[in-house]
């Protein structure tokens, strides 16, 4: 028989999970239930995940101490991943050795996990840069064992922390974390179609098939701003109508303060 306690902390885990935003963007986006037949840890998202991870720690920290360092926009990383396992789900077997490599079609729960592990190495950790500022400005050389033990415990305190206010900054359905909604809209409108009643709306095209479009419109007009004709990319119509003025230019110039200046790309 269930003790009282066990029934309680079932019946707000229940209400915890059936919680629902407060916030129209959210609740339309992101589903608060959970659907326990959906794979996550597979060898697709542990193989897709630390090859992105590796790949992108390893260009951020290259280009980091660069001028111009390269930016590696983690809805880049959401398509990669997304493709990549498509393309498992595919040509993999189901099985090698009795080993379980391909369950079946890619999933979100497998999408997410990925993301989440490649994005944890889209930025530099300032352990490193502690690091670096030691022996190039104080003449301190740190060895490297010291220098990996010191940013894992880095790392191991943020995680700790994180882990802590999950309950409070996380859990809440009040919460509400623009950058990383962005991202959860990508992701179900990759992995779940969308089909709109024809009886409800006009708009009878998928999310899926129109982002595909922006994203195929989007390729095809920056050659124009990037390539064909810059002037797109800053283009100061207030400049212009005084050009040999040297104040007004400085003012509204692109190279000066960019007052009006309207960008195209």
């Amino acid at each position: 028989m269930m003790s009282n306690s066990t029934g309680l902390l079932l019946h707000n885990a229940k209400d915890d999970d059936d919680e629902q935003s407060p916030f129209e963007e959210v609740a339309a986006n992101i589903s608060n239930k959970d659907d326990p037949t959906i794979l996550c840890l597979t060898f697709r998202s542990v193989f897709i995940g630390i090859l992105l991870t590796c790949f992108d720690s390893v260009v951020f920290q290259f280009f980091a101490y660069r001028t111009s360092p390269l930016d590696i926009n983690i809805g880049l990383i959401i398509l990669l991943a997304y493709m990549m396992g498509e393309f498992m789900s595919k040509v993999l077997p189901e099985k090698i050795f009795n080993i379980t490599i391909n369950p079946g079609a890619f999933s979100i729960k497998e999408h997410a996990l990925i993301t989440i592990m490649a994005t944890s190495g889209t930025t530099t950790t300032f352990a490193i840069k502690a690091i670096t500022v030691q022996r190039i400005y104080y003449n301190y050389p740190v060895t490297h064992v010291n220098g990996i033990l010191f940013i894992l415990v880095m790392h191991l305190l943020a995680f700790s922390i994180a882990g802590i206010l999950k309950r409070y900054l996380v859990w809440p359905a009040s919460m509400i974390w623009p950058k990383t909604l962005m991202s959860c809209c990508l992701m179900r409108i990759l992995n779940i179609e969308n089909q709109t009643e024809t009886t409800e709306t006009r708009w009878t095209m998928s999310r899926s098939k129109f982002f595909w479009l922006v994203v195929l419109f989007q390729f095809l007009w920056y050659w124009f701003p990037g390539y064909i004709f810059p002037l797109l990319s800053m283009f100061s119509f207030i400049c212009m109508i005084a050009p040999h003025n040297i104040v007004f230019s400085q003012i509204t110039g692109a190279n000066g303060l960019g007052l009006g200046v309207l960008q195209f790309d």
